[in-house]
């Protein structure tokens, strides 16, 4: 299994993308609706990538966030929940394996000590602002 869609009642969590995924030149692994593009790019020794500059007139729109997150190294166990905090899924993440998540709820405990590069939204306002936390819930 290369990539693995975590989803509650019709509603997608998250996607996994397992290591051992490929791609022969460029290949966009969510669909263009998503606030975050995720690609993946493999291309042979020699290959040319043409210069270029991203247009800066688009507005893009932004109503959700969403977080990626690449395993560098190490080991960690995601916990995925629906918006009530029902337990949906849960999965290992090791070295080279990665994450978007889309919506609802997830948490992460480290089995093995880890780097971790996250990819979000900004600006950050900070946690008390940006997260809800599942022992907060009931305030």
């Amino acid at each position: 299994m290369e990539i693995k869609t975590i989803s509650f009642r019709n509603q997608i969590i998250a996607h996994i993308f397992y290591k051992k995924i490929k791609a022969k030149g460029v290949k966009f692994l969510t669909p263009q609706d998503y606030t975050l593009q995720l690609g993946l790019i493999e291309h042979p020794k020699g290959k040319i990538i043409r210069n270029h500059i991203h247009r800066q007139n688009i507005k893009y729109k932004v109503d959700t966030t969403q977080e990626f997150l690449y395993i560098e190294k190490g080991k960690v166990k995601v916990k995925f929940f629906s918006e009530n905090w029902d337990l949906v899924d849960e999965t290992i993440l090791k070295s080279g394996d990665f994450v978007l998540f889309v919506g609802a709820g997830h948490g992460l405990e480290v089995l093995k000590d880890c780097r971790i590069i996250e990819i979000k939204q900004g600006p950050y306002p900070g946690d008390k602002l940006a997260k809800l936390f599942q022992d907060e819930k009931n305030k």
